[in-house]
């Protein structure tokens, strides 16, 4: 796998051929090649990255999630920063020690509820 665009989903196969190092290069190199800017590319391709493995794995619930966001009228890749910010927010309350105490559970629950509605109000 040489590039990743995030409007494509990437062959499982060959994502998880790639390390995470060159799986977090792919995802950066995606943003400065569409000229999007970030305040932090590396906290930004993380994220990325571990939706991407968890669609890659086949996460059902992250796929379902996916697909329905799309259904709603995102595309691929704002669908991939919906589903990330939940997971940024799981990670952040981890982080600080006020995390849920199945921290899993929490957040496919999580999941469940955000609809492309509710991401696009809160990027607003």
């Amino acid at each position: 796998m040489e590039k990743y665009d995030q409007l494509t989903e990437p062959d499982s196969e060959e994502w998880h051929q790639a390390d995470e190092g060159e799986r977090m290069l792919m995802v950066e190199d995606y943003h400065r090649r569409a000229r999007i800017k970030l305040p932090n590319a590396r906290i930004h391709s993380t994220i990325h990255v571990v939706v991407e493995n968890q669609l890659a794995e086949l996460m059902l619930e992250v796929v379902a999630v996916l697909k329905r966001l799309m259904d709603e009228g995102l595309d691929r890749h704002d669908a991939i920063h919906a589903i990330g910010s939940v997971l940024a927010e799981h990670m952040f309350n981890a982080l600080k020690g006020d995390a849920a105490s199945d921290l899993n559970q929490a957040y496919l629950r999580d999941l469940k509820d955000l609809t492309a509605a509710k991401w696009l109000a809160s990027a607003e």
